[in-house]
């Protein structure tokens, strides 16, 4: 099969495991020439207020991992579906995100071997690494392409291209979705008040916070305070 995102196509062998995020497209398809040949996939959808950060660890520019089919990785994925989530919801929730915990574990090793097997970090590789900690460090201030773009002496046009490149989305859009996600953390575990959380997570007016959040998370702050 092959599966495209971000306008780029990718190869997807058998036992393969993709990880994207929600919130971006993704199509699959096989070859003419394969006809109505059958092909089957386990499809999981992972939430939570730390899915975006164990997604950020390990996402990777094809965000495809390699297994094989005697790899204990795919037990983990068979285990969530043997789970019976009807008799006892609560100790089944437990136990879907004990394995899934594994699973991210898993991936994020074979991310690390993979970053350790490069033996030369390329200069553009480490730009990028460069600018996202740069935006974790800075994302509670007024943070500007600009101030990104300067943090790691690039011209503006050329590292908005490289960072589109690398990560998959712009550099707004990531500082966007990381600020989201921080705010996140707050509304489950604070009593800070919206206006609040958005000011903490760098948003210039409560409003602009609450319409960026819904966009990305198709609720409001305050469902999502409800929900979690």
């Amino acid at each position: 099969m092959k599966f495209k995102k971000n306008d780029e196509k990718h190869p997807v062998h058998s036992h393969d495991i993709i990880v994207s995020a929600c919130n971006t497209p993704l199509t699959f398809s096989l070859p003419i020439s394969y006809g109505k040949t059958r092909r089957e996939y386990l499809y999981f959808i992972i939430g939570g207020s730390h899915a975006q950060q164990f997604y950020n660890y390990i996402r990777r520019h094809d965000c495809t991992f390699h297994f094989n089919k005697l790899h204990h990785m795919l037990d983990l994925f068979l285990e969530i579906l043997e789970i019976d989530y009807k008799s006892d919801p609560m100790s089944a929730q437990m136990h879907a995100s004990s394995v899934v915990h594994q699973i991210y574990l898993e991936l994020y090793i074979l991310s690390q071997n993979i970053l350790n097997a490069k033996k030369q970090t390329p200069v553009q590789d480490s730009a990028v690494n460069t600018a996202l900690k740069y935006i974790q460090t800075h994302y509670q201030s007024d943070l500007s392409i600009d101030a990104v773009c300067n943090s790691v002496s690039f011209s503006k046009y050329y590292f908005c291209k490289l960072f589109k490149e690398h990560m998959g989305i712009s550099i707004h859009q990531y500082v966007t979705e990381f600020r989201i996600n921080k705010s996140k953390e707050l509304l489950s575990y604070s009593k800070l008040s919206i206006s609040a959380i958005a000011a903490s997570v760098g948003f210039k007016s409560p409003l602009t916070y609450t319409r960026n959040f819904e966009k990305l998370e198709h609720m409001t702050p305050s469902e999502y305070r409800e929900l979690y």
